[in-house]
């Protein structure tokens, strides 16, 4: 029990001289205040710095890219119109043919047989024609006889011309100058009209034939000058568009467009696939800004320009793009100033400062 409250004693008087101590202190000084928090301005008093682009116009090609193949200007294939075995080639693979040049010949001799027993025929009739002429005056002859011997004449003139045209159709020409491609048959073989010896190929100049989208039907016009490369080469060729289809391809919605090229060289072939690039057309006062400055929104895009040191939101709609650059087509005006970094603080109206102008 003693021991207890000694203790106790002991804690009352170290707590009466701590009490003590804390009563002097705060008698000789004064307790500090707190220091004053610091002031900082709101955000929208602030200037922020930012780089500016002035707009100024510029000249813009819209281009249509496609794909598509080359055709030949004209190509036929070579084949007879009758049936014979065939006598003589007159033609290299791969080379160039003149309009009317001899191609090829089938065999003719029972053709010509013919034509020789037709001739004799036609020299009998007429010299039979001509006695019964005379008879005929002297009526030894009817009237009705002398005609009969008039129309074997015409007759046998027909048997001929229509021979005539028969050895024709034994020789085939070039309907036109061009290159012939490999023949398909041989010297000796017996060939019909459905046989095709050879083709010919006109490809100076060359088709070019390609699909261009629904879309672009209103800029599609003859005489669009147009470039092109094929697989292998990197040098573009040039072509102008001759003609335009007129039916749409309901599964593509495409249309198809012809151009013709120059290919005095011939180093262009039918069937070779090309990539053509197609300027629809021009224009000259194209409002072009940064990429960077196109700030998306929920409902499309905006750009903020420089007005008085302050940046005010546009709704703006865009066209087409060039490397790091888009076309604004409404809501910017040749001389503006679009602002294009800082973008994730500025807010319309926010005061700004533009330390840099960007040049294109």
């Amino acid at each position: 029990m003693v021991p207890l409250v000694r203790n106790a004693a002991q804690l009352c008087l170290i707590f009466f001289l701590f009490t003590s101590l804390l009563t002097s202190c705060g008698s000789d000084e004064e307790i500090p205040s707190a220091a004053p928090a610091p002031s900082f301005a709101p955000p929208s008093q602030q200037a922020l710095t930012v780089e500016g682009f002035v707009v100024k116009p510029q000249t813009i090609e819209r281009t249509l890219q496609a794909t598509g193949s080359l055709l030949a200007n004209e190509s036929v294939p070579i084949q007879f119109e009758r049936n014979g075995r065939l006598e003589k080639l007159y033609f290299q693979e791969a080379t160039f043919v003149k309009a009317g040049q001899l191609l090829a010949e089938i065999d003719d001799s029972e053709l010509q047989a013919q034509k020789k027993k037709f001739e004799v025929n036609l020299d009998l009739a007429e010299k039979q024609a001509a006695r019964g002429k005379e008879l005929v005056a002297i009526q030894a002859m009817s009237q009705e006889e002398y005609d009969r011997l008039l129309n074997s004449i015409e007759s046998i003139k027909a048997d001929l011309a229509l021979n005539a045209v028969q050895l024709e159709k034994s020789k085939i020409y070039a309907p036109f100058s061009g290159v012939l491609g490999l023949r398909q048959v041989s010297e000796g073989a017996y060939i019909g009209p459905s046989d095709v010896i050879v083709d010919l190929y006109q490809i100076n100049p060359i088709k070019l034939e390609f699909d261009v989208p629904e879309r672009y039907l209103p800029e599609m016009k003859s005489g669009l000058e147009l470039t092109f490369t094929v697989v292998g080469q990197n040098t573009p060729y040039q072509a102008k568009v001759y003609a335009i289809g007129t039916e749409l391809n309901p599964d593509t919605r495409t249309v198809k467009v012809r151009a013709l090229a120059n290919n005095a060289q011939q180093i262009l072939k039918p069937g070779q696939f090309a990539k053509v690039n197609l300027v629809t057309s021009v224009t000259n006062q194209a409002v072009m800004i940064p990429t960077d400055a196109i700030v998306p929104i929920l409902d499309g895009k905006q750009v903020f320009i420089a007005r008085k040191g302050s940046a005010e939101a546009i709704t703006v709609l865009t066209g087409d793009r060039r490397n790091a650059y888009i076309e604004v087509l409404n809501g910017i005006q040749i001389g503006d100033t679009v602002i294009v970094s800082g973008l994730m603080s500025v807010v319309n109206g926010s005061k700004i400062v533009i330390n840099r102008f960007v040049q294109p």
